[in-house]
């Protein structure tokens, strides 16, 4: 029989035996591609949340999480979703109803209502509330505070 590459039938391979050439190892260990950092993958803080609460007021009707993921036509998981909802809840800035085995969210206030609890909540913090509400009104607009004025005189817009 004749010898293909070594394999002979029967016969031992008469050629001498190489090692495998070795190359040199590279300075460093092959990397994945680079990918940005955590940090730049993540989105500003609330953003999910404002979008979510929009989706809410916008339907005017409790939603489930898989509701909400449909209105918001992105690419969020659905636990992601559950997630934010939930967190929402135990802020208490939506409140639920059973909704067969989960719930469905409703907003618990309007879009100027959550503002206004989250102006209250950003001074309740501060020990020197007049230095706070001082800063605040001077960084306001002529208008603003011309609207601020009529508001505390009585005087609705």
């Amino acid at each position: 029989m004749s010898q293909v590459k070594g394999i002979s039938s029967g016969e031992p391979d008469s050629r001498p035996h190489r090692e495998p050439a070795s190359r040199p190892a590279p300075d460093t260990a092959p990397q994945p591609p680079s990918r940005p950092t955590a940090a730049s993958d993540r989105r500003p803080a609330g953003e999910l949340e404002s979008t979510i609460l929009a989706a809410l007021w916008a339907a005017g009707t409790p939603l489930t999480p898989g509701q909400v993921q449909g209105a918001l036509g992105t690419e969020l998981a659905r636990t992601t979703v559950t997630t934010i909802l939930s967190r929402l809840y135990e802020k208490g800035t939506v409140a639920r109803t059973r909704a067969g085995r989960g719930f469905a969210y409703t907003p618990t206030e309007d879009a100027p209502g959550l503002t206004a609890r989250r102006m209250h909540s950003e001074l309740r913090k501060q020990e020197d509330r007049s230095t706070v509400l001082a800063r605040f009104v001077s960084q306001l607009t002529d208008e603003d505070e011309q609207l601020l004025r009529d508001l505390l005189d009585g005087e609705a817009p």
